[in-house]
């Protein structure tokens, strides 16, 4: 049965900090402690659990929903799940381009199984002006990341006159495998997590003065791509009314096939040691870890025939997808900051090859080669996120749906090394600017325009509002986009030469896997 947590009263107790004082809020049978950030003048609830921790029999489980307890402790961020250092690596790699201290950004304090928990920032709970909600899902290769990173933080998102949430989810090992003595699983536990989540705030954000009718599901890298999953997936249909995909489109391609997680399962078995799944159940968190770190990047979400039924590149181009508003767009150079300094011409075509090996002289020839290091993130930018985000625009667009686009190019002082780098949007959708980043008055005013984009598109399905002058184009036939830098513009189908021919390409392997 569910409880409600209607909010009836608040009681200010201790001072938690100079900015926070910790509340009490009681509810209809629960009582939940709290903090309420006076500078902001926001309540903010960190750590809720939205379901039992999947630990001893329900490692590589689907997610239980949780029995909520009569006391419910949200006044601190709980474990970040099962991970190594792969995201605070990135952020160091990000903090070294600007020639910063990598001690600016350091790695989560605890991480543990036991990772099932959201938060909630809102300026105010008035179940009778209930607010639209904001649910954003991290990225980090699904390998690494947290929902409260520094620049997930949503204290500054919420005072837009929003709710926002943001979950944790499995990851890796953890999240994505399935051995093939699982016969009942989907693999996807990550993805499972998510929904689940998703259907606790449907549920339960009524009474934090959320309105449950209007869930903009928002992500960044591979949250973006899970918002992308998720949007072409029946076991999540209904559970968001918008979805917002920054940098995510790579997941068209990037994805395991049943019989390559099995391979990758069995090699992770053999590595750790152990001879069948009860044993690796049976592993120790951190020694299963350990034995996943010797494999790079492989475990991902996988075509299960439950949440993911086919290839996704296949069920956007059949518009084969849930009802959904969508917001999508790229960063200029998704991919700098991962090409080698002094790479050579034999080794870029030897990459375009693996993708497209009858084009190769065609793609060279569709690219400003006098800068090969920008002409391979040129490309991998537009392979990875920029191209597969267009197919995905059309496909949602043929099907009826509204559908924005962008590009962002804003390139802080400081970033010649890496530019518009992948990332590099996010604190602007949050107002969270690192100490790290070079912030000037350009920054700040294109994060109020970015902010006022994202909110009034979570709230009304449209980016476009009197606080921003420069309005923001449908995407329709003309395949409108609109370019984030300081000089805000409308423009006309985004790399059209390029995309034209890698979503060609696209397309037909779709039909043929």
């Amino acid at each position: 049965m569910k409880r409600s947590f209607l909010i009836l009263f608040l009681i200010i107790t201790l001072p938690l900090s100079a900015e926070e004082i910790e509340i009490q809020l009681n509810a209809n049978g629960s009582e939940i402690l709290a903090n309420y950030d006076e500078e902001n003048e926001l309540l903010i609830f960190r750590g809720i659990p939205y379901a039992e921790p999947p630990v001893g029999n329900l490692r590589w489980k689907s997610p239980v929903p949780i029995e909520l307890k009569s006391q419910i402790d949200a006044r601190s961020f709980k474990p970040a799940c099962m991970q190594d250092t792969y995201i605070t690596d990135w952020y160091h790699d990000v903090i070294d381009s600007f020639d910063e201290d990598k001690s600016l950004f350091q790695h989560v304090e605890e991480v543990s199984e036991d990772c099932l928990y959201l938060n909630i920032w809102t300026s105010s709970i008035d179940r009778n002006q209930k607010k639209p909600v904001m649910v954003w899902v991290h990225g980090g290769a699904d390998t690494g990341g947290w929902s409260y990173e520094p620049d997930y933080l949503g204290h500054n998102l919420a005072k837009k006159d929003v709710i926002v949430v943001s979950i944790g989810y499995r990851l890796n090992v953890f999240g994505f495998f399935k051995h093939p003595e699982m016969t009942d699983e989907t693999g996807n536990f990550g993805l499972e997590d998510e929904i689940l989540a998703l259907k606790w705030i449907r549920d339960n954000i009524e009474d934090f003065g959320g309105d449950p009718t209007n869930i903009t599901y928002f992500g960044e890298s591979a949250g973006g791509a899970h918002v992308s999953y998720l949007t072409a997936s029946q076991e999540a249909k209904g559970l968001f009314k918008r979805g917002i995909i920054q940098s995510g489109g790579y997941n068209l391609f990037n994805w395991r096939s049943v019989d390559e997680a099995h391979e990758l399962a069995i090699r992770t078995q053999n590595i750790s040691g152990t001879i069948d799944l009860n044993d690796l159940k049976s592993l120790d968190e951190n020694a299963l870890l350990q034995a996943s770190r010797n494999l790079y990047h492989p475990y991902r979400p996988i075509i299960d025939g439950k949440i993911i039924t086919e290839n996704l590149a296949k069920k956007y181009i059949e518009g084969n997808v849930n009802d959904v508003d969508l917001m999508i767009g790229s960063n200029k150079n998704e991919d700098l900051l991962y090409v080698d300094d002094d790479p050579t011409l034999e080794e870029f075509s030897e990459e375009i090859a693996e993708y497209y090996p009858d084009r190769v002289d065609e793609i060279l020839g569709l690219l400003d080669m006098s800068d090969l290091r920008l002409a391979m993130d040129h490309f991998g930018s537009n392979q990875e996120t920029t191209c597969p985000s267009v197919l995905i625009a059309r496909s949602m667009a043929k099907t009826g749906n509204h559908v924005y686009q962008y590009f962002f190019a804003r390139e802080r002082e400081g970033s010649e090394k890496i530019l518009a780098y992948h990332g590099a949007e996010i604190p602007y959708v949050f107002n969270t600017h690192d100490a790290y980043l070079p912030t000037n008055e350009d920054d700040l005013k294109l994060t109020d325009q970015m902010m006022e984009y994202w909110t009034q598109f979570a709230k009304k399905g449209t980016p476009n509002s009197l606080e921003n002058p420069i309005t923001w184009y449908e995407f329709g036939e003309d395949e409108n986009y609109l370019i984030l830098d300081t000089e805000i513009m409308n423009e006309t189908r985004l790399e059209s030469s390029l995309c034209d021919t890698m979503i060609k390409e696209l397309a037909q392997r779709s039909q043929s896997e």
